[in-house]
């Protein structure tokens, strides 16, 4: 079964002139900051292929596709939103190899329909198996209000969630999230409600020409106050409590502006469980 690509969000260099950089952002938090430790999957990085003020960490990247038919969904979808709760009949754990990526795809069946969705990972992650699970899947695309500091277009609000059959989250993919001048991650509104995402100084500057510096991402559940928050840099894999469960944090992207327009952050949580390795 074949699968078409969702929107995304390209990896993009910024192009305009710099500005003077802005100053710091410190979270508004009481919570004790937990840093992101070393895996054994985050070997590059320790190895100092990537680190913290790099682009992009391409290992942890996560690609969201969606697939039905017959295609109820273009004439369903109004708004930016759309929402399939579905049992998986099969799964596909490793299919579609292309370079680096392959897929775990979630096929599904029903009178008249049949459907899928599709995780990209990097090789050697899979998901683990969730044949014969019910599951409900969201995917919201839209515009921001804000301008890109690398270009004039509105920054993209791109996030899916997978849940399980009682609502508890599984995977949140947040392919394009705004990173605001005064620290906050947008994420679509309702999607993840508890979680509240912001960035914080990682000590790196702008490169000549650009006008957005890379930065880290802090998590924090904020219906547990005075849990601990995490605060991951791109290359490196958290660990965050939300709602009670334990998750992974993977960030790919960490850019924000240095002067009043918005960055972008690209992450990803799994249930820790969810991601496996194949």
């Amino acid at each position: 079964m074949s699968v078409l690509a969702l929107a995304g969000c390209p990896e993009r260099r910024a192009s305009e002139p710099a500005v003077a950089e802005a100053s710091s952002v410190t979270a508004e938090v009481a919570a004790p900051v937990v840093k992101a430790r070393p895996d054994a999957e985050d070997a590059r990085a320790s190895r100092g292929e990537v680190g913290p003020c790099d682009e992009v960490w391409r290992a942890a990247r996560v690609e969201v596709a969606f697939k039905e038919e017959p295609d109820v969904a273009s004439r369903e979808r109004t708004g930016p939103r759309l929402e399939r709760r579905f049992t998986v009949t099969r799964q596909l754990r490793g299919a579609y190899r292309y370079q680096d990526q392959w897929a775990s795809v979630l096929e599904f069946s029903s009178t008249g329909t049949r459907g899928g969705v599709s995780y990209g990972l990097t090789v050697p992650d899979v998901l683990v198996d969730l044949t014969g699970r019910e599951v409900s899947w969201v995917s919201q695309r839209e515009p921001s209000a804000c301008i890109s500091g690398e270009g004039e277009h509105p920054e993209l609000l791109a996030a899916d969630t997978l849940r399980d059959a009682r609502g508890r989250l599984l995977v949140l993919t947040v392919l394009s999230a705004p990173t605001l001048p005064e620290g906050e991650v947008l994420l679509p509104a309702g999607l993840v409600p508890g979680l509240r995402v912001r960035w914080e100084d990682a000590g790196c500057q702008a490169a000549p020409g650009e006008r957005t510096r890379g930065v880290r991402v802090r998590f924090e559940d904020a219906r547990a106050p005075g849990a601990p928050v995490v605060s991951v840099p791109v290359g490196r894999t958290g660990h965050f409590t939300f709602e009670g469960a334990r998750y992974e944090v993977r960030v790919v992207r960490a850019r924000a502006d240095i002067a009043d327009r918005c960055g972008q952050a690209v992450f990803n949580l799994f249930r820790e469980g969810v991601r496996a390795q194949q």
